[in-house]
């Protein structure tokens, strides 16, 4: 993953909303914080006035950017 990656939610979709978490986009990779071994990103959604931060493993990657 890395910056300006189209990702989506997989369970967010599901079971929080289909349409805010169907698409995102990321705005900063982070290397893994304290106690912690996963990457984290910061990922902007569609339609969400600010970034969420989420560790690279719960989100999938639906396009690169180039």
């Amino acid at each position: 993953m890395k910056r300006g990656d189209l990702v989506k939610h997989p369970k967010g979709i599901e079971t929080v909303c289909r349409k805010k978490y169907a698409l995102g986009v990321i705005l900063h990779v982070r290397g893994p914080a304290t106690g912690r071994f996963e990457t984290q990103v910061e990922v902007l959604w569609h339609g969400f006035p600010t970034y969420l931060i989420y560790n690279a493993n719960q989100l999938e990657v639906i396009s690169e950017n180039r």
